[in-house]
Protein backbone atom coordinates (compact mmCIF):
# COMPACT_ATOMS: atom_id res chain seq x y z
CA UNK A 1 0.00 0.00 0.00
CA UNK A 2 0.91 3.57 -0.76
CA UNK A 3 0.50 5.77 2.73
CA UNK A 4 0.55 8.91 2.58
CA UNK A 5 3.85 9.64 4.19
CA UNK A 6 5.04 8.04 0.09
CA UNK A 7 3.53 10.33 -1.56
CA UNK A 8 6.04 12.92 -3.28
CA UNK A 9 3.85 15.79 -3.25
CA UNK A 10 1.05 14.77 -0.82
CA UNK A 11 -0.98 18.18 -0.45
CA UNK A 12 -1.04 18.48 -3.76
CA UNK A 13 -2.13 15.05 -4.45
CA UNK A 14 -5.29 15.59 -2.53
CA UNK A 15 -5.69 19.05 -3.35
CA UNK A 16 -5.90 17.28 -6.94
CA UNK A 17 -8.05 14.11 -6.01
CA UNK A 18 -10.60 16.63 -4.63
CA UNK A 19 -10.62 18.92 -7.18
CA UNK A 20 -11.09 15.66 -9.70
CA UNK A 21 -13.74 14.76 -7.64
CA UNK A 22 -15.64 17.67 -8.51
CA UNK A 23 -16.10 16.29 -11.85
CA UNK A 24 -18.69 14.12 -10.91
CA UNK A 25 -21.53 16.36 -10.07
CA UNK A 26 -20.56 18.94 -12.83
CA UNK A 27 -22.11 15.36 -15.33
CA UNK A 28 -25.60 16.10 -14.13
CA UNK A 29 -25.37 19.61 -12.77
CA UNK A 30 -23.57 21.35 -15.45
CA UNK A 31 -27.10 21.26 -17.62
CA UNK A 32 -29.72 20.57 -15.20
CA UNK A 33 -30.90 24.51 -15.32
CA UNK A 34 -30.65 24.54 -19.03
CA UNK A 35 -33.22 21.40 -19.73
CA UNK A 36 -36.25 23.59 -20.17
CA UNK A 37 -34.63 25.70 -23.03
CA UNK A 38 -33.45 22.29 -24.41
CA UNK A 39 -36.78 20.88 -24.20
CA UNK A 40 -37.82 24.17 -26.03
CA UNK A 41 -35.52 23.66 -28.44
CA UNK A 42 -36.19 19.99 -30.04
CA UNK A 43 -39.96 20.22 -28.95
CA UNK A 44 -40.63 19.28 -32.23
CA UNK A 45 -38.32 16.14 -32.01
CA UNK A 46 -39.98 12.40 -31.03
CA UNK A 47 -40.23 12.22 -27.70
CA UNK A 48 -38.78 15.11 -26.84
CA UNK A 49 -40.17 15.13 -23.19
CA UNK A 50 -38.44 11.69 -22.12
CA UNK A 51 -35.63 12.16 -23.97
CA UNK A 52 -34.78 15.68 -22.90
CA UNK A 53 -35.09 13.98 -19.42
CA UNK A 54 -32.23 11.13 -20.67
CA UNK A 55 -30.13 14.15 -21.25
CA UNK A 56 -29.77 14.70 -17.70
CA UNK A 57 -29.77 10.74 -16.81
CA UNK A 58 -28.00 9.09 -20.26
CA UNK A 59 -24.58 8.76 -18.42
CA UNK A 60 -26.21 7.63 -15.04
CA UNK A 61 -26.96 4.09 -17.42
CA UNK A 62 -23.41 4.17 -18.91
CA UNK A 63 -21.21 4.67 -15.75
CA UNK A 64 -23.70 2.01 -14.35
CA UNK A 65 -22.91 -0.16 -17.39
CA UNK A 66 -18.88 0.76 -17.20
CA UNK A 67 -18.23 0.84 -14.12
CA UNK A 68 -17.31 -3.08 -13.47
CA UNK A 69 -15.15 -2.93 -16.36
CA UNK A 70 -13.24 0.04 -15.17
CA UNK A 71 -12.96 -1.02 -11.91
CA UNK A 72 -11.93 -4.66 -13.06
CA UNK A 73 -9.10 -2.75 -15.09
CA UNK A 74 -7.88 -0.66 -12.44
CA UNK A 75 -7.21 -3.48 -10.52
CA UNK A 76 -4.97 -5.40 -12.66
CA UNK A 77 -3.78 -2.27 -14.86
CA UNK A 78 -3.28 0.00 -12.68
CA UNK A 79 -5.21 3.43 -11.32
CA UNK A 80 -3.39 6.50 -12.54
CA UNK A 81 -3.31 6.10 -16.27
CA UNK A 82 -7.22 5.06 -16.15
CA UNK A 83 -7.72 8.04 -14.72
CA UNK A 84 -5.64 10.51 -16.90
CA UNK A 85 -7.66 8.62 -20.44
CA UNK A 86 -11.08 9.42 -18.34
CA UNK A 87 -10.42 13.33 -17.12
CA UNK A 88 -9.65 13.71 -21.54
CA UNK A 89 -12.98 11.68 -22.63
CA UNK A 90 -14.57 13.05 -19.94
CA UNK A 91 -13.47 17.32 -21.80
CA UNK A 92 -14.04 16.12 -25.07
CA UNK A 93 -17.69 14.37 -24.64
CA UNK A 94 -18.83 16.61 -21.99
CA UNK A 95 -18.22 19.66 -24.06
CA UNK A 96 -19.67 17.74 -27.72
CA UNK A 97 -23.39 18.69 -26.54
CA UNK A 98 -21.54 22.59 -27.55
CA UNK A 99 -21.52 21.96 -31.15
CA UNK A 100 -23.89 18.89 -31.79
CA UNK A 101 -27.81 19.91 -33.54
CA UNK A 102 -29.10 16.42 -32.57
CA UNK A 103 -30.67 15.69 -29.98
CA UNK A 104 -30.07 11.78 -30.49
CA UNK A 105 -26.46 13.25 -30.81
CA UNK A 106 -26.34 14.71 -27.60
CA UNK A 107 -27.45 11.52 -26.23
CA UNK A 108 -24.38 10.06 -27.33
CA UNK A 109 -22.42 12.48 -26.41
CA UNK A 110 -23.74 11.96 -22.63
CA UNK A 111 -23.57 8.11 -22.94
CA UNK A 112 -19.36 8.36 -23.28
CA UNK A 113 -19.78 10.76 -20.78
CA UNK A 114 -20.73 8.42 -18.71
CA UNK A 115 -17.71 6.17 -19.40
CA UNK A 116 -15.57 8.69 -19.01
CA UNK A 117 -16.86 9.72 -15.41
CA UNK A 118 -17.23 5.90 -14.42
CA UNK A 119 -13.37 6.43 -14.91
CA UNK A 120 -12.84 8.99 -12.48
CA UNK A 121 -14.79 8.03 -9.81
CA UNK A 122 -13.89 4.37 -9.32
CA UNK A 123 -10.04 5.69 -9.99
CA UNK A 124 -10.04 8.46 -7.62
CA UNK A 125 -12.13 7.10 -4.80
CA UNK A 126 -9.33 3.79 -5.21
CA UNK A 127 -6.86 6.12 -5.05
CA UNK A 128 -7.90 7.42 -1.93
CA UNK A 129 -8.71 4.23 0.00
CA UNK A 130 -4.85 3.18 -1.38
CA UNK A 131 -3.17 6.12 -0.17
CA UNK A 132 -5.03 6.61 3.03
CA UNK A 133 -5.09 4.63 6.30
CA UNK A 134 -8.70 4.24 9.10
CA UNK A 135 -9.55 7.56 10.13
CA UNK A 136 -7.26 9.27 7.61
CA UNK A 137 -9.01 7.62 4.99
CA UNK A 138 -12.72 8.37 6.30
CA UNK A 139 -11.92 12.06 6.51
CA UNK A 140 -10.62 12.43 3.03
CA UNK A 141 -13.25 10.35 2.00
CA UNK A 142 -15.37 13.10 3.90
CA UNK A 143 -13.95 16.21 2.31
CA UNK A 144 -14.25 14.68 -1.20
CA UNK A 145 -18.24 14.65 -0.50
CA UNK A 146 -17.66 18.04 0.42
CA UNK A 147 -15.80 19.29 -2.66
CA UNK A 148 -18.49 17.48 -4.73
CA UNK A 149 -21.34 19.28 -2.94
CA UNK A 150 -19.08 22.60 -3.12
CA UNK A 151 -18.67 21.94 -6.23
CA UNK A 152 -22.20 21.75 -7.08
CA UNK A 153 -23.19 25.09 -5.31
CA UNK A 154 -20.29 27.19 -7.20
CA UNK A 155 -21.92 25.46 -10.80
CA UNK A 156 -25.35 25.32 -10.42
CA UNK A 157 -25.47 29.39 -10.23
CA UNK A 158 -22.99 29.58 -13.00
CA UNK A 159 -24.75 26.97 -14.93
CA UNK A 160 -28.06 28.86 -14.40
CA UNK A 161 -26.54 31.71 -16.02
CA UNK A 162 -25.18 30.26 -18.64
CA UNK A 163 -28.02 28.54 -19.35
CA UNK A 164 -29.64 32.32 -19.44
CA UNK A 165 -27.24 33.17 -22.35
CA UNK A 166 -27.86 29.76 -24.53
CA UNK A 167 -28.96 26.55 -23.30
CA UNK A 168 -25.92 25.29 -25.38
CA UNK A 169 -23.08 27.27 -23.44
CA UNK A 170 -23.01 25.32 -20.39
CA UNK A 171 -21.67 22.02 -22.16
CA UNK A 172 -18.66 24.39 -22.04
CA UNK A 173 -18.02 23.63 -18.40
CA UNK A 174 -17.01 20.47 -19.38
CA UNK A 175 -13.58 21.61 -20.90
CA UNK A 176 -11.89 22.49 -17.48
CA UNK A 177 -11.02 18.79 -16.71
CA UNK A 178 -8.66 19.63 -19.14
CA UNK A 179 -6.82 21.75 -16.11
CA UNK A 180 -6.16 19.25 -13.91
CA UNK A 181 -4.38 16.62 -16.12
CA UNK A 182 -0.58 18.31 -15.18
CA UNK A 183 -1.67 18.08 -11.78
CA UNK A 184 -2.57 14.07 -12.44
CA UNK A 185 0.20 13.39 -13.93
CA UNK A 186 2.67 15.12 -11.49
CA UNK A 187 1.23 14.32 -8.15
CA UNK A 188 -0.68 11.32 -8.66
CA UNK A 189 2.02 7.83 -8.54
CA UNK A 190 0.54 4.59 -8.81
CA UNK A 191 0.31 2.90 -5.74
CA UNK A 192 1.94 -0.22 -4.71
CA UNK A 193 -0.73 -2.66 -3.70
CA UNK A 194 -0.52 -5.72 -2.21
CA UNK A 195 -0.51 -9.26 -4.79
CA UNK A 196 -0.98 -12.70 -4.11
CA UNK A 197 2.00 -14.49 -2.79
CA UNK A 198 3.25 -17.65 -4.49
CA UNK A 199 2.51 -19.11 -8.13
CA UNK A 200 0.18 -17.26 -9.76
CA UNK A 201 -3.17 -19.51 -9.97
CA UNK A 202 -4.93 -20.37 -12.67
CA UNK A 203 -8.02 -18.31 -13.84
CA UNK A 204 -10.06 -20.85 -12.31
CA UNK A 205 -8.79 -20.97 -9.20
CA UNK A 206 -7.94 -17.12 -9.21
CA UNK A 207 -11.99 -16.76 -9.60
CA UNK A 208 -12.36 -18.15 -6.71
CA UNK A 209 -9.92 -16.62 -4.63
CA UNK A 210 -11.74 -13.14 -5.92
CA UNK A 211 -15.07 -14.54 -4.69
CA UNK A 212 -14.17 -15.27 -1.49
CA UNK A 213 -12.56 -11.90 -1.09
CA UNK A 214 -15.78 -10.18 -1.59
CA UNK A 215 -18.44 -9.88 1.43
CA UNK A 216 -21.06 -10.27 -0.73
CA UNK A 217 -23.79 -10.25 1.63
CA UNK A 218 -22.96 -6.32 3.23
CA UNK A 219 -22.10 -5.08 -0.51
CA UNK A 220 -25.46 -5.90 -1.19
CA UNK A 221 -26.85 -4.07 1.21
CA UNK A 222 -24.44 -1.32 0.78
CA UNK A 223 -25.11 -1.28 -3.38
CA UNK A 224 -28.93 -1.41 -2.83
CA UNK A 225 -28.98 1.53 -0.89
CA UNK A 226 -26.87 3.15 -3.41
CA UNK A 227 -29.64 2.71 -5.60
CA UNK A 228 -32.38 3.67 -3.75
CA UNK A 229 -31.04 6.79 -2.27
CA UNK A 230 -29.54 8.28 -5.86
CA UNK A 231 -33.07 6.85 -7.38
CA UNK A 232 -34.73 9.36 -4.80
CA UNK A 233 -32.19 12.08 -3.94
CA UNK A 234 -32.47 12.78 -8.07
CA UNK A 235 -35.88 13.47 -7.85
CA UNK A 236 -34.79 16.75 -6.95
CA UNK A 237 -32.42 18.05 -10.02
CA UNK A 238 -35.00 15.90 -12.39
CA UNK A 239 -38.23 17.36 -11.12
CA UNK A 240 -37.67 20.47 -9.51
CA UNK A 241 -36.48 22.50 -12.41
CA UNK A 242 -40.02 21.95 -13.95
CA UNK A 243 -42.24 22.88 -11.02
CA UNK A 244 -40.10 26.01 -9.96
CA UNK A 245 -40.42 27.26 -14.12
CA UNK A 246 -43.98 26.46 -13.79
CA UNK A 247 -44.80 27.42 -10.46
CA UNK A 248 -43.03 30.16 -9.63
CA UNK A 249 -42.08 31.60 -13.14
CA UNK A 250 -38.14 31.04 -12.04
CA UNK A 251 -35.53 31.49 -14.39
CA UNK A 252 -32.37 28.98 -15.01
CA UNK A 253 -30.39 31.46 -12.65
CA UNK A 254 -33.06 30.82 -9.67
CA UNK A 255 -33.38 27.31 -10.58
CA UNK A 256 -30.01 26.64 -10.04
CA UNK A 257 -29.07 28.85 -7.25
CA UNK A 258 -32.17 26.37 -5.97
CA UNK A 259 -30.46 23.31 -6.18
CA UNK A 260 -27.25 24.98 -4.85
CA UNK A 261 -29.12 24.49 -1.58
CA UNK A 262 -29.16 21.27 -1.44
CA UNK A 263 -25.21 21.08 -2.90
CA UNK A 264 -24.38 23.35 -0.11
CA UNK A 265 -25.90 21.65 3.35
CA UNK A 266 -24.54 18.16 1.63
CA UNK A 267 -20.61 19.84 1.81
CA UNK A 268 -21.10 21.21 4.82
CA UNK A 269 -22.47 17.78 6.61
CA UNK A 270 -19.57 16.06 5.00
CA UNK A 271 -16.87 17.79 6.10
CA UNK A 272 -18.19 16.71 9.31
CA UNK A 273 -18.29 13.22 8.15
CA UNK A 274 -15.18 12.00 9.44
CA UNK A 275 -15.18 13.36 12.82
CA UNK A 276 -18.63 11.88 13.49
CA UNK A 277 -17.45 8.31 11.67
CA UNK A 278 -15.50 7.72 14.95
CA UNK A 279 -18.42 7.55 16.88
CA UNK A 280 -21.09 6.62 15.48
CA UNK A 281 -21.50 3.28 13.29
CA UNK A 282 -22.06 2.86 9.91
CA UNK A 283 -25.66 1.45 10.13
CA UNK A 284 -26.33 4.41 12.13
CA UNK A 285 -25.48 7.01 9.97
CA UNK A 286 -27.76 5.45 7.49
CA UNK A 287 -30.68 5.99 9.48
CA UNK A 288 -29.76 9.60 9.88
CA UNK A 289 -29.06 10.00 6.55
CA UNK A 290 -33.11 8.50 5.61
CA UNK A 291 -34.05 10.92 8.85
CA UNK A 292 -32.69 14.26 7.33
CA UNK A 293 -33.90 12.75 3.59
CA UNK A 294 -37.06 12.41 5.13
CA UNK A 295 -37.94 15.55 6.67
CA UNK A 296 -36.24 17.12 3.56
CA UNK A 297 -38.89 15.53 1.12
CA UNK A 298 -41.78 16.00 3.37
CA UNK A 299 -41.13 19.79 4.07
CA UNK A 300 -40.55 20.09 0.18
CA UNK A 301 -44.40 18.58 -0.34
CA UNK A 302 -46.22 20.49 1.77
CA UNK A 303 -44.65 23.70 1.02
CA UNK A 304 -46.16 26.37 -1.01
CA UNK A 305 -43.37 28.52 -1.08
CA UNK A 306 -39.96 29.10 -2.46
CA UNK A 307 -38.76 29.51 1.00
CA UNK A 308 -39.96 26.83 2.29
CA UNK A 309 -38.91 24.68 -0.51
CA UNK A 310 -35.47 25.67 0.04
CA UNK A 311 -35.86 24.23 3.29
CA UNK A 312 -36.72 21.32 2.28
CA UNK A 313 -33.76 21.35 -0.03
CA UNK A 314 -31.24 21.98 2.73
CA UNK A 315 -32.52 19.37 4.61
CA UNK A 316 -32.18 16.70 1.74
CA UNK A 317 -29.20 17.94 0.97
CA UNK A 318 -28.09 17.34 4.73
CA UNK A 319 -28.90 13.69 4.44
CA UNK A 320 -27.11 12.97 1.12
CA UNK A 321 -24.18 14.63 2.63
CA UNK A 322 -23.42 11.57 4.84
CA UNK A 323 -24.96 8.91 2.14
CA UNK A 324 -21.31 8.62 -0.23
CA UNK A 325 -18.86 8.44 2.22
CA UNK A 326 -20.54 6.30 4.85
CA UNK A 327 -20.83 3.92 1.82
CA UNK A 328 -17.33 4.18 1.06
CA UNK A 329 -15.84 3.75 4.01
CA UNK A 330 -17.98 0.79 4.46
CA UNK A 331 -16.64 -1.14 0.82
CA UNK A 332 -13.39 0.28 2.45
CA UNK A 333 -13.67 -1.67 5.46
CA UNK A 334 -14.63 -4.77 4.65
CA UNK A 335 -13.15 -5.43 1.40
CA UNK A 336 -9.37 -6.10 0.66
CA UNK A 337 -7.01 -3.84 -1.54
CA UNK A 338 -7.06 -6.72 -4.21
CA UNK A 339 -10.39 -6.50 -5.03
CA UNK A 340 -11.69 -2.86 -3.67
CA UNK A 341 -11.77 -1.15 -7.20
CA UNK A 342 -14.50 -3.82 -8.83
CA UNK A 343 -16.13 -3.13 -5.34
CA UNK A 344 -16.34 0.22 -5.29
CA UNK A 345 -17.12 0.16 -9.14
CA UNK A 346 -19.93 -1.85 -8.35
CA UNK A 347 -21.14 1.18 -5.66
CA UNK A 348 -20.85 3.22 -8.76
CA UNK A 349 -22.88 0.85 -11.11
CA UNK A 350 -25.96 1.05 -8.32
CA UNK A 351 -25.98 4.97 -7.79
CA UNK A 352 -25.88 6.00 -11.36
CA UNK A 353 -28.58 2.97 -12.00
CA UNK A 354 -30.72 4.77 -9.35
CA UNK A 355 -30.00 8.66 -11.32
CA UNK A 356 -31.11 6.89 -14.73
CA UNK A 357 -33.98 5.19 -13.17
CA UNK A 358 -35.20 8.26 -11.42
CA UNK A 359 -37.10 9.95 -13.76
CA UNK A 360 -38.64 7.08 -15.07
CA UNK A 361 -40.06 6.11 -12.12
CA UNK A 362 -40.62 8.88 -10.44
CA UNK A 363 -42.12 10.94 -13.45
CA UNK A 364 -44.99 8.93 -13.91
CA UNK A 365 -46.26 8.68 -10.19
CA UNK A 366 -45.63 12.76 -10.12
CA UNK A 367 -47.70 13.70 -13.20
CA UNK A 368 -50.48 10.84 -12.06
CA UNK A 369 -50.39 12.64 -8.57
CA UNK A 370 -48.71 15.54 -8.42
CA UNK A 371 -45.22 16.89 -7.45
CA UNK A 372 -45.77 17.56 -3.91
CA UNK A 373 -47.89 14.55 -3.24
CA UNK A 374 -44.74 12.66 -4.68
CA UNK A 375 -42.30 14.16 -2.53
CA UNK A 376 -44.74 14.11 0.58
CA UNK A 377 -44.85 10.33 -0.07
CA UNK A 378 -41.31 9.76 -0.73
CA UNK A 379 -40.62 11.47 2.61
CA UNK A 380 -42.99 9.08 4.59
CA UNK A 381 -41.47 5.57 2.86
CA UNK A 382 -37.82 7.06 4.01
CA UNK A 383 -39.24 7.78 7.09
CA UNK A 384 -39.69 4.28 7.74
CA UNK A 385 -36.41 3.41 6.37
CA UNK A 386 -34.66 5.69 8.87
CA UNK A 387 -37.11 4.16 11.51
CA UNK A 388 -35.70 0.17 10.56
CA UNK A 389 -31.93 1.35 10.50
CA UNK A 390 -32.12 2.70 13.63
CA UNK A 391 -33.52 -0.20 15.48
CA UNK A 392 -31.12 -2.24 13.52
CA UNK A 393 -28.70 -0.18 15.33
CA UNK A 394 -29.80 -1.02 19.14
CA UNK A 395 -30.76 -4.98 17.88
CA UNK A 396 -27.99 -6.13 15.95
CA UNK A 397 -24.43 -5.76 17.31
CA UNK A 398 -21.75 -7.27 15.34
CA UNK A 399 -18.33 -8.09 15.62
CA UNK A 400 -15.97 -5.66 15.74
CA UNK A 401 -14.49 -4.16 12.15
CA UNK A 402 -11.29 -6.01 11.08
CA UNK A 403 -9.36 -6.78 7.91
CA UNK A 404 -10.57 -8.54 5.06
CA UNK A 405 -7.01 -10.27 4.49
CA UNK A 406 -7.30 -11.76 8.57
CA UNK A 407 -10.92 -13.10 8.02
CA UNK A 408 -11.45 -13.77 4.57
CA UNK A 409 -15.11 -14.06 4.44
CA UNK A 410 -17.20 -11.44 6.43
CA UNK A 411 -20.06 -11.77 3.60
CA UNK A 412 -22.57 -12.58 7.07
CA UNK A 413 -21.10 -9.51 9.41
CA UNK A 414 -22.70 -6.37 9.20
CA UNK A 415 -20.42 -3.78 9.43
CA UNK A 416 -21.83 -1.04 11.96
Amino acid sequence: MSHESALPHPRLAQATLLLASMLTIMAGATIAPALPAIQREFTTAPNAVVLVGLVLTMHGLFIAVGAPVIGALADRYGRRWLLLVSTMVYALAGGSGFVLDSLMAILAGRAVLGLAVAGVMVTVTALITDYYEDNRCETVLGRQAAFTSFGGVMLLPLAGVLADIDWRVPFLVYTVALLLLPAMAFALPEPDRREPTGDRPTSIDELRCTLARFPLGSLALIFALGLVGQLIFYMTPVQLPFYLESQTGASATLVGAALATMTFSGGVVSLFYGRIRRSVGVIALVALTFSFMSVGYVVIGISETLLGILAGLALTGAGIGFLLPNLNTWIAAVTPEAVRGRALSGLTSAIFIGQFLSPIVTRPVSETVGLGATFLGVGVVLAGGAVAFALATVYVTPPTESEPEVEPNPADRPTQ
